[in-house]
């Protein structure tokens, strides 16, 4: 069972989860401008950092995602009209 949290305390939490965010939008970004090879169909003989550099990418995609179901979570504390209620953005890389 979750107990519940004061709206400030959950403020606090949402703009920690939001830097988490930022920062790791930023390095898939960064990652897909480093290795534009990220971008082309997977080749079997792609060397090993065009390779990890893609896997790396994806985990940012998976952490996001679950970074964004606990923002939901953490979320719920907050009073209906509070502008982080929601989440808005879905930044693709």
């Amino acid at each position: 069972m979750k107990s519940p949290i004061s709206a400030t305390l959950a403020a606090h939490q949402l703009a920690g989860l939001a830097s988490l965010e930022a920062a790791v939008v930023f390095a898939g970004r960064a990652l897909v401008h480093s290795y534009p090879a990220v971008n082309k169909v997977e080749r079997p003989c792609e060397p090993p950092d065009v390779a990890t550099a893609r896997d790396l990418i994806d985990q940012c995609e998976y952490f996001l995602a679950a970074l964004d179901a606990h923002w939901q979570v953490v979320a719920a504390d907050l009073p209906e009209a509070h502008p982080d209620k929601t989440k808005y953005d879905d930044i693709p890389f």
